[in-house]
Order: C-alpha cells, then structure tokens, then sequence
C-alpha cells in the first residue's frame, strides 16, 4: 500500500511540503490491521496521543480521511471521523500586556515590521528556539497545513503545528520577503550589507534585545518558548 499513497499525493497535486507531512501520517494509518473495514471510532483513537497537539491530529484525520475515501471508495466507513479543530489564539509570552505592546510595536507597513512580527508569532506558536529560528527554511513551511520542519535540539528532524493566524501573519510577510540567490531560510536580514542573507543567531539575539531597549523592558528569545509551556499549562 506504500505505492498506493505516493500515486495519492501526486494525484492530488499537493505542494512538495505537504506530501512530506502527509507522507508520514499515511505511512503511519497503513499500519492499522485492516484498513478497509476500519471505523470512525479506531481511526479517532489512533490518532488521539497525549504528546499531539489539536492541529496535528486535525491534519492527520484529515489526510487519513482523504487517503481513505480514494483508496476504498466514499462510502468508507471511517470517513465521518472529525476532530474538532479549536480556534487559535496567539500565545501569551512574558505577560499579556507586554506581549500587546510588543506585537503593536512592529511597523506593517515595512519589511522589518512585518518579518519581526512574524518571528514573534512562529516562535511563540510553534514552540521554536532561536538557533531553529535562524536556521527555518521557507521551504519547509507549509501554509496548507500550518505545519513546519526544521532540525531541533539533537540534530534531528521535528514537526510543529501553528495557528491559522500564525500562517497568516507568515503570508503577510511573504511579499517583502527578498531572498538573495540561494537563501532559503525563512527570515532573513532587511538592511545593510547582509540584506537578503538569513538571520543568524547573533543576529535575531540582537533583534529580540533592541526590541526590550525600545519599549522599556528586557526580552530574550528563550522567553517566547517559555510563555508557549506557560500559557499550554494554563489552558
């Protein structure tokens, strides 16, 4: 059946990112004894682990759903499977009120203003440190699925999920987004002799830095992961 799902994502067409995502998801549901007859129920429960967040399991049911209405017919049984997906927020780093200030601070209208928001929103939602900011490749976000790659602590590959106002955001960055030939990394320098180049840890260190001088109070990139596992054990 590991032929049956790469003939499914190039029918379907999807971007390079999201048949990686969908890939792995498969490759896990076709590991399920008896595919075919599977219910609604089992596929929920298969999907349902305690170290997965609401948007992976969204994703996952979702592929799963459309793998199975293709392979078996749309009247699989598995196919009236839902997961609910919850309205996102942004995550509160530091305090709310200093999180509002700083968010308020970025100027819309400019590539600094819209990258730096987009550096507080990725690595706020999804959980990011600043040296797997750096090294983020565009290429290796998927906008479809709110789902990101990127090499974490350890050398290896891991997978993070992030709201739909996160993507957004992300999108709104895009247009001013001018890569020099060859830069893949998703945030890159706006200015000077680097402009075009990616960011690299020193550099996004003294971007987070100059953000606290200039509005009154001290911020590190550590702080936005922290406010991630704060604001989850809140929820």
């Amino acid at each position: 059946m590991k032929e049956d799902i790469e003939v499914f994502l190039i029918e379907k067409g999807y971007s390079i990112a999201t048949q990686e995502t969908y890939r792995r998801i498969l490759l896990d549901l076709i590991s399920i004894p008896n595919l075919e007859q599977i219910g609604a129920a089992a596929l929920l429960a298969h999907f349902d682990r305690p170290t997965w967040g609401n948007s992976i399991q969204y994703v996952s049911v979702t592929a799963s759903r459309q793998f199975l209405a293709w392979r078996f017919g749309h009247n699989h049984s598995a196919l009236s499977a839902r997961v609910r997906r919850k309205k996102s927020k942004i995550q509160r780093s530091l305090d709310s009120e200093k999180l509002l200030a700083l968010l308020v601070s970025f100027d819309p209208h400019t590539a600094k203003g819209r990258r730096d928001l987009a550096i507080v929103s990725v690595a706020v939602d999804a959980r990011l440190r600043v040296s797997e900011l750096s090294r983020l490749c565009f290429s290796d976000v998927d906008l479809e699925t709110c789902t990101l790659q990127v090499i974490v602590k350890g050398g290896e590959w891991g997978e993070r999920a992030f709201s739909e106002e996160t993507a957004n955001i992300i999108l709104g960055y895009l247009p001013y987004r001018q890569p020099k030939p060859g830069v893949d990394q998703l945030f890159l320098s706006t200015q000077g002799l680097t402009k075009g180049s990616g960011m690299t840890v020193n550099g996004l260190k003294a971007t987070v830095r100059r953000w606290g001088e200039k509005l009154g109070f001290r911020i590190s990139p550590h702080d936005f992961c922290r406010t991630f596992a704060l604001q989850t054990t809140k929820n």
